[in-house]
């Protein structure tokens, strides 16, 4: 009978048991569940208790108001779980002027967005949706409609969005001044057309890596903004190098344009940008390696406001360019010639000696220059180089650093590979200048190779024949 009593009791524990456990199953992970209920407060407003506490009877509307302005996305959801009362301050239109969306991407879906809309109203002045790839057209449409007042726009990542939403943008988004479509694959030189017909105040446009946009496209943005003045093509294939070609003459608002990987440009390109662009201040050409002396020689002439120039890559400048670039560029504040393996002391002693605002110069894989053109670096710009990057300089020796001791703006050299830059000549130099930094790295030297031997033990190069 006892034995019976037993199994029972062991039966209802287990049954007790596997009912607790079935319900922990059924329970989110913590983390899951508080993302998910910023989400919720996003998208609709929550029941929460009346609070009379003091600061609520005391604080007028308005300075409770002004607090809740200065926090962001995360904070004003937090607080919306308070009390009724700061549930009405932390969703008011007033707070949601500006909106990130990008700790919670893969979260925000079409009803998100919707919602958020509707909340913010013409309040909304700047938002991003950085990488928020579950967003498409139908939201965005519910979005743009009922926030007319946006200036500053982020869809970076989002491939779902196509000429349809830049459609909308452009119908009813007239204020827009900042826009980022860096990798918005789908669009093409219709959103391009759209943008350009309604949003004429548009200063800043990233289409980066959106490979169906042709040169078109790119013309009448510029025709059409005629306050552009930062243009990022960086990886556009589908550009050839006439693309500025036909609007040369309306480029004169342009101060950035990179058009990194853009392998298409040529001279042709670098002439229309000179004589077009000429008030230009930075440009970045890196892997557009067709182009030539011919480019910076159209630099030197035309632009002479430029401040920095990246051309990463470009393996056939050489000195006669940068001779003449130096000569008109004198305002030149950062350059970086990476791989650039034609350029030789002649190119550094012409950066020094012309271009008194120097401070950052990469110079990594230039295996022509030695401790000569470094040492007249270092003594003309004493008090304004940076960054100094010599990765792979195999001419360069403990001297470099000796020169470079005395360069008291000086805060980065990096020194990847000088195999000739011995370690205890960078001990010394991080003895006397403790507060730079000295990034290098040693590859092992490669060993001789052993003569090889046969199994008699002679060495084979030893055998006579």
């Amino acid at each position: 009978m006892e034995t019976a009593e037993r199994r029972s009791a062991a039966a209802a524990a287990n049954s007790r048991r596997a009912k607790r456990l079935a319900q922990q199953a059924h329970k989110t992970h913590p983390v899951i569940q508080a993302k998910q209920n910023q989400m919720y407060l996003i998208t609709s407003r929550s029941q929460v208790q009346v609070d009379n506490s003091l600061i609520n009877r005391v604080l007028p509307k308005e300075v409770l108001l002004k607090v809740f302005s200065f926090l962001d996305t995360k904070a004003l959801c937090r607080s919306a779980q308070v009390c009724r009362s700061w549930n009405v301050l932390a969703l008011d239109g007033s707070n949601w002027q500006r909106v990130d969306l990008f700790t919670f991407q893969r979260d925000v879906k079409t009803s998100v967005v919707e919602n958020l809309a509707r909340r913010c109203g013409g309040f909304l002045k700047e938002l991003s949706l950085k990488g928020c790839e579950n967003v498409h057209d139908s939201a965005l449409r519910t979005f743009t409609s009922r926030c007319p007042n946006l200036e500053h726009l982020s869809l970076y990542r989002c491939k779902r969005v196509t000429d349809a939403s830049c459609e909308n943008l452009g119908r009813y988004c007239h204020k827009l001044k900042y826009l980022n479509l860096e990798n918005c694959s789908s669009i093409t030189d219709r959103a391009l057309r759209y943008i350009g017909d309604g949003c004429p105040s548009l200063t800043y446009l990233n289409i980066s890596w959106c490979d169906a946009v042709q040169d078109r496209g790119v013309q009448v943005i510029i025709t059409s903004c005629v306050s552009l003045d930062t243009l990022i093509l960086r990886g556009c294939e589908g550009l050839t190098e006439n693309v500025f070609g036909p609007v040369e003459t309306q480029m004169s608002s342009l101060k950035k344009l990179n058009m990194l990987q853009c392998f298409q440009v040529t001279d042709t390109t670098v002439r229309n940008i000179a004589n077009g662009a000429k008030l230009i201040e930075y440009l970045c050409l890196s892997n557009c390696n067709q182009i030539t002396d011919r480019s910076l020689i159209a630099l030197g002439v035309n632009s002479e406001h430029l401040k920095a120039l990246e051309l990463s890559g470009c393996i056939l400048l050489g000195d006669n360019g940068f001779i003449q670039l130096a000569k008109g560029c004198k305002h030149l504040e950062r350059l970086d010639i990476e791989d650039c393996s034609l350029v030789s002391d002649i190119t550094i002693n012409s950066l020094a000696n012309k271009c008194d605002a120097l401070h950052e110069l990469s110079l990594s894989h230039c295996e022509l220059i030695t401790d000569e053109s470094i040492q007249n670096l270092a003594t003309k710009h004493r008090d304004t180089l940076n960054v100094l990057e010599l990765d792979n300089c195999p001419q360069l020796t403990d001297a470099t650093l000796s020169n470079l001791r005395h360069c008291r703006a000086l805060k980065r050299i990096d020194l990847y590979d000088c195999q000739n830059v011995s370690k205890e000549a960078i001990v010394r130099f991080q003895h006397q200048r403790a507060n730079i930094e000295i990034h290098a790295y040693f590859a092992p030297v490669t060993p001789p190779v052993d003569p090889v031997v046969n199994r008699g033990g002679i060495c084979r190069c030893c055998v006579i024949l």
